[in-house]
């Protein structure tokens, strides 16, 4: 059976380990961003208003051509702890970028399935 080298995750569902020095600039975000899990990305994103989420949008989407340069160096399955993270962090702003990109004025939608009933099964 092969053993688990990702970083141990928080009770937060953060990551807990460091970013690569590179991008040490990022470390700001980890313990609130750095999530590991859809369910813990999604239920923050829900957590925050959209004057929340515009700092580590602006934050990332700076430094998200040089976190893709830095992460397609490793495979997804044999990443080290540190781009684990990053790659965490990076997760977590894909999956929340839409509410800035696309204008809501919040982080959730109205009259919508109730997010509570959804059963997210992912490998990250």
């Amino acid at each position: 059976m092969q053993q688990d080298s990702r970083p141990a995750v928080g009770a937060s569902g953060a990551t807990s380990s460091e970013l690569p020095t590179e991008f040490s600039d990022l470390s700001i975000w980890m313990a609130d961003w750095a999530l590991r899990h859809e369910r813990d990305r999604m239920q923050k994103l829900l957590s925050v208003s959209v004057e929340e989420l515009r700092p580590f949008y602006d934050a990332m989407l700076a430094r998200m051509p040089d976190v893709k340069i830095y992460l397609d160096q490793f495979p997804l399955d044999a990443m080290p702890a540190e781009a684990q993270t990053l790659f965490d962090l990076a997760m977590t702003f894909m999956e929340t970028a839409h509410v800035i990109d696309l204008r809501w004025k919040t982080t959730d939608i109205e009259d919508k399935f109730p997010h509570e009933r959804f059963r997210i099964k992912s490998p990250f």
